[in-house]
């Protein structure tokens, strides 16, 4: 093995605040359904090409609840410890070999998907739906419910002081809404209906709005999930059937395959169904009203190439995410996000770095 520097804060001049790195941090592990643990591990050591981050805050996603709750989450397969968390951000506390010490001591947004860069998907711009990609928080690679955490230097994206911990977290979450947006490919007026007010469909609205969109409705039995989508300008159902049809696309957020079967009705001739929410392996579409009207069916996998637009949006304010946050938990209680399901909420937050 090739040797590797590092350097940290405590070792350089630069105006980095850090103090000297424990030997040891606290991690949650998942270890089966139902089963995490608060553990000790060593703070692990950066390689040629990769950072070493305190963690700021983490994001509580669907997806970890259903790796929790079933063990599984889409494909991805709970058959070995892991570490969850892919929702996070952090501050630079070490460098590998050949990363500029002058990163040390800033904050950074964290893009989770760590592609092969050559797999034909990669090289052709879509590593998103690259097969051998990794992703941190889920089998195979460790995530961020833990103190410190490696990542590759590139996959960490500086952020403004502007920028909360938490909405630098969120842009994890706001890139799967741009993903289904662009799918949905939008022009200005155009008629949107969105099935979901959790934090990605409520993304998925603001982005709407953001980029002109006449008409947009949003479906969600919550009520103050459908008043939270009000007040970013959308017109708001609690029942899908109530809000009508002949819009230009369907965006599902929730993965219910009732949901995704009756939502092709509410497009029009040639318009799009984007689906967004996992749920279960298969589902339904009613083939009629997809093929006799070309509706076209568009699937969304993560993102690609969207964390410098959606940091540049947080900047400009043309995106709220702070207000999105319906609770926060110190890392020790970070196991209530799963335990202590709260009835109104939106998104959850572990503040690991305090």
């Amino acid at each position: 093995m090739a040797s590797t520097t590092v350097t940290t804060t405590t070792e350089t001049t630069t105006e980095a605040t850090s103090t000297a790195l424990p030997p040891l941090m606290k991690a949650w592990v998942l270890h089966g359904k139902e089963d995490m643990r608060l553990e000790e591990r060593p703070v692990p050591t950066p390689g040629a090409g990769e950072v070493l981050l305190q963690i700021g805050s983490v994001g509580v996603c669907g997806s970890d609840k259903h790796m929790f709750f079933e063990g599984r989450a889409s494909s991805d397969i709970l058959r070995a410890p892991v570490v969850l968390g892919h929702e996070f951000g952090g501050t630079i506390v070490g460098v590998g070999e050949g990363i500029d010490p002058a990163r040390l001591g800033v904050r950074v947004a964290v893009e989770p998907l760590v592609p092969d860069w050559t797999s034909r998907e990669a090289r052709e711009g879509r590593y998103n739906i690259d097969p051998n990609q990794r992703f941190f928080g889920v089998p195979g690679l460790d995530g961020a419910l833990q103190q410190y955490l490696v990542v590759p230097s590139d996959n960490a994206h500086a952020i403004p002081d502007s920028v909360s911990d938490d909405a630098a977290a969120m842009v994890e979450t706001i890139s799967v809404a741009l993903n289904g947006v662009e799918k949905a490919a939008l022009p200005m007026g155009s008629r949107v209906v969105i099935v979901g007010g959790g934090p990605v469909g409520l993304f998925v609205a603001q982005l709407c709005r953001a980029q002109g969109v006449g008409t947009i409705a949003l479906v969600e039995p919550q009520e103050s999930r459908r008043n939270a989508a009000a007040g970013f300008g959308c017109v708001t159902y609690s029942d899908l059937a109530e809000a009508g049809g002949d819009y230009d696309a369907f965006i599902d957020c929730t993965g219910v395959a009732s949901v995704r079967h009756d939502g092709c009705y509410t497009v029009r001739p040639g318009g799009r169904a984007v689906f967004i929410g996992v749920g279960a392996e298969d589902a339904t579409v009613p083939m009629p009203a997809v093929i006799e009207r070309e509706v076209s069916i568009h699937g969304v996998m993560r993102y690609a190439f969207t964390w410098p637009k959606v940091i540049a949006m947080l900047e400009a304010g043309l995106i709220e995410a702070d207000g999105l946050v319906s609770r926060t938990l110190r890392m020790d209680d970070a196991l209530e996000a799963w335990t202590r399901p709260l009835a109104t909420e939106v998104k959850t937050m572990v503040l690991v770095g305090e």
